[in-house]
């Protein structure tokens, strides 16, 4: 991956909602890859991907409803992720940058993840998000 992935949805729910879906390990497993995931700064996870190669991560920022960022080790690439919420008057703005620690040469890895968080920002989390909408009444911790 040599270039940065950076996408914008807007979601119709709350970002409470959509915080859920990003750190709950049972939710992101959901809609991402099987995880152990715990949005703690330090804590380190693995997403399980269906080839069997893991993908290893570090947590190492968390503004909880806000702001996750996290270490994401594929292949021997490394890059973090990081993801921003936003309240609107229509839900929720989720940004997602995907940035390269360094450089590699290989170029076409980069295009690969652009669709696949694409796909992911477009199709499986909104499913997440209805799954989550339709089971018990949000909870909103002040």
């Amino acid at each position: 991956m040599n270039e940065n992935v950076q996408l914008e949805a807007v979601y119709p729910h709350p970002p409470e909602r959509v915080w859920e879906a990003l750190t709950d390990a049972e939710q992101l497993g959901s809609w991402l890859m099987p995880t152990d995931f715990k949005p703690l700064i330090g804590f380190r996870f693995r997403l399980d991907q269906p080839s069997g190669s893991p993908i290893e991560g570090k947590v190492i920022e968390v503004e909880e409803g806000k702001r996750l960022a996290y270490t994401w080790k594929e292949e021997g690439e490394e890059s973090i992720v990081v993801w921003n919420l936003e309240a609107t008057s229509e839900g929720t703005r989720l940004t997602l940058e995907h940035v390269p620690v360094e450089e590699p040469a290989v170029t076409c890895l980069a295009l690969n993840m652009y669709f696949n968080w694409r796909y992911a920002l477009r199709r499986s989390l909104p499913r997440a998000l209805w799954r989550l909408a339709l089971q018990a009444p949000l909870v909103v911790f002040a």
